[in-house]
């Protein structure tokens, strides 16, 4: 199958495999993300798209007029069923990296974020101060989530500490953390705050970091895709060279975490 020039361009091609004539078309670009992820991805009072990963994309569009994005919003548990029946053309919900993505999807190949694994757990929990004090304890995450499989990872390195409780969604994750039916939570700091702060949660974040990740754009393994990741990686450069993204990262977040 051969890629086709940018501006004749715009997918997509579904399950079967057959692509649309798209001849008179832009690249439009489907972009599957979370409606309740703030910061990154979320769903305004308006219906409008908001948050980081969203924004990243909006800033690309200024810099190549020629990407166009549609948003659109769905659980974190539909992202990649969406992603593989074309729903969904790419993802843009704080990915990273794992083995069994890479062998299934493309990936774009400059970052947009960096993320960080850090245990959250109640203020008022003073027999958790640190990773030495995890044994007995239960620990939550949501299913199919990049911070849960660094759990699993970590818990399996340090001799099956702590319990583990799956969970479909976030919300119901942190009202049993407030209500003492778990003990602590592993995310990204820069996502859990902001809750932290508009839900006005008494929690506290554990300094240590567990993890350290690069999150990219993740797509479907086509011919296709990788015309869409050539415009993103070179509009990403061009965002990071002239500090845009940067400014973008310490507007949402107060401090750059795009490098």
């Amino acid at each position: 199958m051969k890629i086709l020039p940018l501006m004749l361009f715009a997918i997509f091609i579904g399950c079967s495999g057959e692509s649309r004539d798209t001849s008179n078309e832009n690249l439009t670009i489907k972009v599957g993300s979370e409606s309740a992820y703030k910061p990154f991805s979320y769903v305004d009072r308006d219906g409008n798209m908001q948050g980081y990963d969203v924004e990243v994309l909006k800033l690309l569009q200024t810099i190549n007029p020629k990407l166009k994005f549609e948003f659109i919003h769905a659980p974190w548990n539909s992202l990649f069923l969406g992603l593989d029946s074309a729903r969904f053309d790419i993802l843009a919900n704080q990915i990273i990296k794992t083995k069994e993505r890479e062998e299934r999807y493309l990936f774009n190949t400059i970052p947009y974020f960096i993320s960080t694994s850090q245990f959250i757990t109640r203020k008022d929990d003073n027999s958790i101060k640190s990773t030495n004090d995890f044994k007995g304890k239960i620990a939550g995450c949501v299913v199919g989530a990049s911070h849960t499989k660094i759990l699993e990872e970590w818990n399996k390195k340090n001799n099956n500490v702590l319990e583990i409780r799956y969970y479909k969604d976030l919300k119901p994750l942190l009202q049993d953390l407030m209500n003492k039916r778990i003990d602590i939570h592993l995310n990204d700091p820069a996502s859990i705050l902001d809750i932290i702060k508009e839900q006005r949660l008494d929690f506290k974040i554990l300094d240590e970091r567990i993890a350290q990740n690069e999150t990219y754009f993740i797509l479907r393994n086509e011919e296709a895709s990788r015309e869409i990741i050539n415009q993103i990686d070179s509009a990403l450069k061009e965002a990071k060279e002239n500090g845009l993204l940067s400014e973008l990262s310490i507007k949402i977040f107060g401090i750059d975490q795009s490098k």
